[in-house]
């Protein structure tokens, strides 16, 4: 698999869990809409991991007596101030193609750059700086017209020649090892008709580079930033102080460690924000957050730590909403050495865990059972019917044994004379540890022992994705809107791409090479149902569930009830109610 060189452990620890792409690989689907930004762990999430103690015999404080009986004013989200307040985690890069911009760009950055489209309520791609795009030369070119008189917000105008700079000498570049570049590894380069149109010329057809151009992929100014060359990363006021896009937002003021004020750009060319300031105040801690929102210091956040939402939902000045995910947890094996490159054991080491169980204790109920990586919110793709793996420890008794194992002293099961004991680090992130523990529980029911190493986020990626050395590990993928799971699975991706678990299945290759290039609907459904049952029946990754984000706004504040990165794009339907 390998890391490309000058890319951080930092920077790739995004890249695994779904927000960034690894060089080499092609996370690019040819079909249906995408969701920009990947998946954003919250930074109320981080308090999960105390959630363990309650599935595994401890307790935890509730967090109800937070909440107060009566509604509070929230100065901060009125018509009269004109603004509200949001969080982030730490100070952003304001330059998302930069490998230093991590979660906390995601947050903020759509506001300030526009793509050349983005997401509409419904997760379609929808005209941006482009107004119109269209497939050429048997869907080996795209043609993109361009959004005229567009200005930067210095006031400079936007041409075709900003496309040009940010696709060919940024993202293709490899000297930079942009962040997102692998996603256009299908891209051979992209030329310009005059000032006002752009053609992507491609390798192999890509149905879904629209909808890719939603997902993390902001035009950035040539006539500011083309005389840096390599030297881009490095500067320091476009990236941190004053960056200049064309979104519907511009930076106001920047207080490191603080505070970032955005105010309405004046030269948007798309429909005004009624909300003209947005501050977004620098919060680390998990529990500050919950409580600013009970105080009325913050008026949009995300939850996803099932613990703390039942205080939240009692307080009658917040509105909590619950809203879908692109986003599966799953249990990665490492097929690369045996006995996990054998599908029986794949599959009883997934019938031996109580997935219901596990969202009902750790999430709450905010998640569904996963079946793969085709969920639920793909309603026009997603397959409910394909094999699930109901839990059923004797039939995973049963499996091991047909690979080959046997029941020995104390129960446990036994492989080539040995204990069948499974290698298991994981990080202190999000549900990572508590999910391992419970993991490490049901497998030992069936008498599998799971030694599970816990270490810090950034270890763990170090050790489990660049070095590979898991045997298996709890992980969570983010993808567009798109059944393309190619990057995921093809067998091409093994060596340098995202099918971390390292297990190539032929049909499956065949079968997800069809989608990518499928352009109608009724093909790319035929193929995308054909993909879901040969996955499910490989069983290449151990899927565990669907999870849901919460929403948590003043209840005087009207966010579109969807996904966060699609809110962003669709800033202009955010208002004070009446």
């Amino acid at each position: 698999m390998g890391i490309p060189m000058g890319r951080s452990p930092k920077c790739w620890a995004k890249t695994f869990c779904g927000c960034y792409n690894k060089s080499g690989s092609n996370e690019s689907g040819p079909l249906g809409p995408g969701i920009r930004g990947g998946w954003r762990m919250s930074r109320v999430a981080t308090i999960a991991v105390a959630s363990a103690t309650v599935l595994l015999g401890g307790l935890v404080a509730g967090v109800g007596g937070m909440a107060s009986a009566h509604a509070r004013v929230h100065p901060a989200a009125t018509a009269a101030t004109g603004s509200i307040t949001m969080e982030i985690n730490g100070d952003p890069n304001f330059n998302l193609w930069n490998p230093s911009a991590y979660v906390d760009s995601d947050n903020i950055d759509p506001l300030i750059f526009s793509g050349l489209t983005k997401d509409n309520l419904q997760g379609l791609p929808a005209p941006d700086l482009a107004t119109s795009w269209h497939a050429t030369d048997h869907g080996l070119q795209w043609v993109f017209d361009l959004r005229k008189g567009v200005r930067w917000q210095n006031g400079q105008p936007f041409t075709a020649q900003d496309v040009l700079y940010t696709f060919n000498d940024v993202v293709l570049n490899p000297k930079l090892g942009a962040n997102g570049a692998s996603n256009y590894s299908d891209v051979t380069n992209v030329t310009a008709n005059g000032k006002y149109q752009v053609v992507f010329h491609l390798k192999q057809p890509w149905s879904s580079l629209p909808a890719y151009l939603t997902f993390f992929a902001p035009i950035l100014p040539a006539q500011v930033l083309q005389h840096e060359g390599t030297k881009l990363w490095t500067d320091a006021a476009f990236g941190t102080q004053h960056p200049i896009g064309t979104g519907p937002y511009e930076v106001q003021s920047v207080q490191p460690g603080q505070s970032i004020t955005l105010v309405r750009n004046p030269y948007y060319f798309g429909a005004k924000p009624s909300i003209p300031k947005i501050v977004f105040q620098i919060i680390p801690d998990a529990t500050t957050v919950v409580s600013d929102l009970l105080n009325g210091d913050l008026n949009f956040a995300e939850v996803d730590d099932p613990q703390l939402i039942s205080g939240l939902k009692r307080d009658p000045s917040l509105t909590v909403t619950r809203v879908p995910e692109q986003n599966y947890y799953n249990i990665t094996l490492n097929g690369r050495e045996a006995p996990f490159n054998n599908v029986k054991v794949r599959q009883a080491l997934e019938y031996a865990i109580n997935r219901p169980a596990i969202i009902k204790g750790l999430l709450k109920g905010y998640g569904t059972v996963a079946n793969g990586p085709i969920g639920p919110i793909q309603k026009y793709f997603y397959d409910p019917n394909v094999e699930n793996y109901p839990y059923d420890p004797a039939k995973a008794v049963r499996l091991l044994e047909q690979a080959g194992m046997r029941k020995g002293p104390g129960g446990k099961m036994y492989y080539h004379g040995k204990p069948f004991t499974i290698y298991m680090p994981t990080a202190q992130y999000g549900y990572l540890v508590p999910l391992s523990e419970l993991v490490q529980q049901y497998w030992k029911n069936i008498g599998v022992t799971a030694n599970i190493k816990v270490m810090d986020f950034n270890s763990w990626i170090e050790a489990s994705v660049i070095k590979l050395d898991f045997q298996a590990t709890a992980s969570w993928w983010i993808a567009p809107l798109t059944p393309d799971v190619y990057p995921y699975f093809a067998s091409s991706t093994i060596k340098n791409g995202y099918n971390v678990q390292g297990i190539g299945i032929p049909k499956l290759d065949r079968l997800m090479t069809a989608l990518r290039a499928a352009t109608s609907l009724a093909a790319q459904k035929k193929l995308a149902d054909e993909v879901q049952v040969e996955i499910a029946k490989e069983e290449p990754l151990g899927f565990l569930f669907y999870p849901e984000m919460v929403d948590v706004t003043s209840s005087n504040l009207y966010v579109p009830p969807v996904n966060y990165n699609i809110a962003l794009d669709n800033v202009a339907d955010w208002h004070f109610k009446t």
